[in-house]
Formats: structure tokens, C-alpha cells, sequence
């Protein structure tokens, strides 16, 4: 039986990281610049040290059989949070009604991606209970530990993600124990939540009405297994790491829309209809990004006459967000070819053409997103959403040009262990022979190599802003924020649901390996070969101008690193943070 306790906020993640100091540039002067051989430096063998076989994408799925040096149970021993201790008592959120489902909803998923019309009242609180789980084991895992068992595939399935997020009762939530009460009851309401979408689907179209008490809508009951199967799918990336059934999932989530026939209702479509169909497909997109293929149904698609959601604001995000998408995936289209198979000796007479295309393209959304959402003085669920998903396109969108430039800037030089994100691992020392034999691509790249780095320099301090604004405890919209203190004085939440972490190690890659190629520029006296990175060089300032660029590009990790941080609890993507942080200590720690 479970014991319950009063209902808290949870806490806001602990600042692991230091705050951002000039940069010690005294070392060896025997320390190269960065070239080919980058994995033989010193600070590359550091960083081999620091990293564990738990790194990128962790799929829960499978085993050590199936993984090598890998085993089902993700090691957390090198968690910032502190070492594994003894099975202890862990606290699981869970949440006494739909009701209190829908609200946790708002609070904590809508800001991310707002599946939902906003509610009726702008007077959101957070009310989980704390269920005390002692020696949680998967005997005991039963519906009637819990006060209330969610009653649709679309509660069951925000359901599965609140339970992730630590509770304040929780003194140390990343202990072995509390990682597996939280991951084995996530997987217990997605599973129950998959079984659920099916029975809907079956009596959706003889059932006319079956309304949640909790979330008001004439239409949800029809769009219960829709919305449920966009959850699974984000719940399948974050936390279980595995990008095909994510996928799956997406597609699914297609079928069934089309099925309902959302994506064909024109302007009579409800608000709630087209948040459900636009909601499919940023996930869609999303999912075919992280597996590298085309979307089964594109964004142009005739069939398709059912309008954006809206914000109500001057620029609304979903559109932008979608076309962030596209112009990823076009990007893999187009360089694709020529890095996956380097051994080919003809490039295609239009690449060049193709490449300046797609900037110009990327560039566009980008001036889009330059000019931010008049919110004005609006609060409530969809004004937050508004900023948060514009943050999220901000992110794509520079995620984007820093996936078109970046291998004409470093030749995709590797500086992480493992290979995700589709950047380069130190690992595969094959690939990398591979990557140093194409001249003919080079010099049909329509920029040149400093163009391409200063290009990718920018869009990553551009991503780390966005990082920043999105889950830094000082800013002025911190997650959960807006609707959590309106109701209550409890401390505002503050995590993330990271389905756009690859625009982490994206600029995280750019930021590091500029910061190595200037530093050992400034240990050998070359900074010269770096002006182009530099602010209006004089040649009386370039050290301290690079100096500069340094702790700047420091304080960009730095925010990237917190705001993964706040990403903790989604095993999925956790050790991306950790393939960061090491490569991070590394550079900027180990020799201060």
C-alpha cells in the first residue's frame, strides 16, 4: 500500500557547473594546432579517460547481449548528482485525478510542445503526490500502489513522462533506486498507454462522445490516441533512447490522424484539431531527422488543408518550427551522400548550387526568428509556450546551419567518443582516414573554410543563448515559472524536454573545437590564422580579442552544459550531457 505524502514542487537542478573565468593560457608550448591528428593530443586522451561506454543516445532496450560493454541498466556512478548508494526509499510523482493530470500537463509538458488548447483558467497548480516506493521491485509494480490510475491513452501517456521528474521529498533522486522507480513506472504508463490507443482506436468511430473529467474538449476523446501516440513517440527519444520506435510511433500517429482525417479539414478545423494534426507532424519530422530518412507525409503535401494552430501573436512559432525541421532534413539530403560515402570521386555539378540554396533558406527562417513574438503582458500556459517553442525553432534552425557548414569548417574532425547526431566518433578511426580523402568536395563547396567556420561559430553561440533561455533558474522565463508561481510560492520547476538536444552537441562540437584551434594558436603565437573569428581585429589586440573569444566560448558550453543539466532525468539523452561535460573538463578544467 502506498503511503502518501503532501504534495511539493520539485526542486530546481543544482548549478554543476563553474561560472565563467578568463581563460589560464599558460601551458605547453609544444602543444599543436588542431589538425587530423587531433586524436593524439593530450587533452583528446583526457577526454577518452572521462568518457564511460554510456555515452549519446542510450537505448533501454537493449541489452549488454546486443551491446557491447553495455548493460540494460545505465551506470549513473559518474553522475554529477553523487555515486549509486544502497537500494534506499525513493519517491515516485503521481497525481490523485485527470484533473491534476491535465494541470501537471500544462505546467510541465505544453511549454515544450503544445499538443492542447490552452485550459479555461490561467490558474494552473501543480498538485502531484508523493508516493513513498520502498524496495520498489518489478514484482511490486501494481496499479494499486498508485492513488489513481490515468483513464486514457492520452493520460496514461503524460502520465508516463511527469513520473521521470524528481520530486522534492526526493533527498537524492538520482540514486540507483529512484532512477529505477522512476524509469519502471514511466514504462508502466507508456506500455499501458499503447494498450489503450488501440482500444480507442477500435471504438472511436462508434463511441461519440467520451470526455476526461480533467481536460475539457468536446473533440479530445477523439483525439486521445492521436495526442498519446506524439507523447510515446517524444517518450521513446528522451527516455528510452531508441529512435526507431520512435519512429514508429510517429507514423502511427500519422496513420491515425489521417485516419480521423485532421489533416484534410480546412478552416472549420477547431483549434484542438489542428494542434492535434500540426503536433503529428513536428514529431514526424523530428523523428525522421534522428533517423536520417524522408517523412512518410511532407509539410507540402496537397492532402494537407487543415491550418496552423495559433498563439494569437504576431509571429506564431509552429510554422517556423516545422520548416526548422524541413531545412534539416534537407540538409542531410544534400551532404548525406558525399559524407557517408567519401570514397566517391564525382560530385554533382549542381552541389554548389544546391548549398547556397539551402543557406539562403536557412537564412530566411532565421531572420523570421530574429524578430521575437509580441506577447506583451500575457501569462498563462500558451504565452509560455509561445517563447519556449520559439526558443526550440531558434534551436533547430541554427541546428540546421551548423549541420550544412560544419564539414567543410573541421572536416568533421572527431571530438566525442561515440558517433551520434551524425557527428564524427573518436572511436571510428576508419571513418576518420576516410574523411581526409576529398579535395573534390572541398573545392565544389560554395564557402570557404573560414566563411564556414565563422558561419558555424556564430550559430553556435546563437545556440547557446537558446539553451540558456530555456532552463537557466536566473532567466526571466524559467520553465514552469509563469504558471507554478502564479498559483503557489512553491519554487518553480525548472527541466526540459530535450527532443532537440542534438542542437547541444551540435554547438557544443563548434564551440570546443574553435576553443582548441585558438588556444593552441595563442600558445604558438599563430593567432593571425584566426582573425577571421575575431571582432574587428586590430594587430595590437588579437591576443586579448581572442582571449575574449575564449571565455565567450566557454560561457556557451557552460550554458549548454546547465541546460542539459535540467535534462537529467531522460536517460535517453542524458549521456550527451556527459559526452559534454567531459570533453568540457578536459578543455577547460584540467589544466587550470
Amino acid at each position: 500500500m502506498h503511503q502518501t505524502i503532501v504534495p511539493h514542487h520539485s526542486p530546481q537542478g543544482p548549478d554543476l557547473f563553474p561560472t565563467a573565468a578568463q581563460q589560464n593560457l599558460s601551458g605547453s608550448a609544444e602543444r599543436q594546432p588542431i589538425s587530423a591528428d587531433l586524436v593524439e593530443d593530450y587533452n583528446l586522451l583526457n577526454i577518452l579517460n572521462l568518457l564511460g561506454p554510456f555515452s549519446g543516445i542510450r537505448n533501454l532496450d537493449l541489452g549488454s547481449s546486443e551491446v557491447p560493454n553495455q548493460v540494460t541498466v545505465p551506470s549513473v556512478e559518474s553522475n554529477a548528482y553523487g555515486p549509486i548508494e544502497a537500494v534506499q526509499t525513493s519517491y515516485l510523482r503521481t497525481y490523485a485525478s485527470e484533473e491534476d493530470i491535465s494541470s501537471a500537463y500544462y505546467i510541465h509538458i505544453h511549454p515544450f510542445l503544445s499538443i492542447l488548447q490552452p485550459p479555461l483558467s490561467n490558474q494552473i497548480t501543480d498538485r502531484p503526490v508523493a508516493v513513498e516506493m520502498p524496495n520498489l521491485g518489478p514484482d511490486n509494480m501494481e496499479r494499486s500502489s498508485l492513488p489513481h490510475w490515468p483513464a486514457s491513452a492520452l493520460t496514461l501517456a503524460i502520465s508516463a513522462i511527469l513520473a521521470l521528474l524528481p520530486l522534492a521529498q526526493d533527498s537524492n533522486p538520482f540514486s540507483e533506486s529512484s532512477i529505477y522507480s522512476r524509469r519502471s513506472y514511466a514504462h508502466l504508463f507508456a506500455e499501458a498507454a499503447f494498450s489503450e490507443v488501440e482500444k480507442e482506436m477500435d471504438n472511436i468511430f462508434r463511441i461519440s462522445s467520451h470526455i476526461s473529467d480533467g481536460i475539457s474538449s468536446s473533440s479530445l476523446s477523439r483525439l486521445s490516441p492521436v495526442l498519446a501516440l506524439v507523447l510515446l513517440s517524444f517518450y521513446e527519444y528522451c527516455q528510452r533512447g531508441n529512435v526507431s520506435r520512435m519512429r514508429s510511433r510517429a507514423n502511427q500517429a500519422v496513420t491515425a490522424a489521417m485516419d480521423l482525417g485532421l489533416h484534410s479539414l480546412g478552416p472549420s478545423a477547431t483549434e484542438a484539431q489542428r494542434r492535434a494534426w500540426w503536433s503529428v507532424m513536428v514529431v514526424l519530422y523530428l523523428s525522421s531527422v534522428d533517423q536520417q530518412v524522408s517523412p512518410v507525409i511532407t509539410l507540402d503535401d496537397p492532402r494537407i488543408t487543415t491550418p496552423y494552430p495559433s498563439f494569437r501573436v504576431t509571429s506564431d512559432p509552429w510554422p517556423l518550427l516545422l520548416h526548422a525541421e524541413k531545412a534539416i532534413i534537407s540538409v542531410w539530403g544534400t551532404m548525406n551522400d558525399r559524407e557517408t560515402n567519401p570514397s566517391l570521386t564525382v560530385v554533382p555539378s549542381n552541389i554548389s548550387e544546391k548549398i547556397l540554396q539551402l543557406d539562403s533558406e536557412i537564412c530566411t527562417v532565421m531572420r523570421q526568428l530574429d524578430c521575437s513574438p509580441q506577447v506583451g503582458p500575457r501569462t498563462g500556459p500558451d504565452a509560455h509556450a509561445t517563447r519556449t517553442m520559439w526558443t526550440i525553432a531558434r534551436i533547430l534552425i541554427h541546428m540546421a546551419r551548423v549541420r550544412l557548414h560544419r564539414y567543410r569548417a573541421f572536416m568533421d574532425i572527431p571530438l566525442f567518443l561515440d558517433k551520434h547526431c551524425d557527428i564524427a566518433a573518436i572511436q571510428d578511426n576508419r571513418e576518420l582516414a576516410q574523411f581526409r580523402l576529398q579535395p573534390s568536395f572541398e573545392s565544389a563547396f560554395p564557402f570557404a573554410e573560414q566563411q564556414s567556420s565563422l558561419i558555424c561559430l556564430k550559430s553556435a553561440l546563437a545556440l547557446a543563448r537558446a539553451f540558456e533561455s530555456l532552463a537557466s533558474p536566473g532567466s526571466k522565463y524559467p520553465i514552469g515559472s509563469v504558471l507554478a508561481t502564479q498559483a503557489t510560492n512553491s519554487p518553480a520547476t525548472t527541466h526540459i524536454v530535450p527532443y532537440f538536444a542534438c542542437g547541444a552537441m551540435q554547438g557544443s562540437y563548434v564551440l570546443l573545437m574553435i576553443h582548441y584551434q585558438l588556444d593552441a594558436a595563442l600558445l604558438s603565437n599563430q593567432v593571425s590564422s584566426y582573425r577571421h573569428l575575431l571582432h574587428r581585429p586590430e594587430p595590437t589586440s588579437e591576443v586579448q580579442d581572442a582571449e575574449r573569444l575564449l571565455r565567450e566560448l566557454r560561457q556557451g558550453v557552460e550554458s549548454i552544459l546547465g541546460s542539459m543539466t535540467s535534462a537529467n532525468m531522460f536517460e535517453g539523452v542524458s549521456g550527451m550531457r556527459q559526452e559534454i561535460q567531459a570533453v568540457y573538463h578536459a578543455a577547460f578544467l584540467e589544466n587550470t
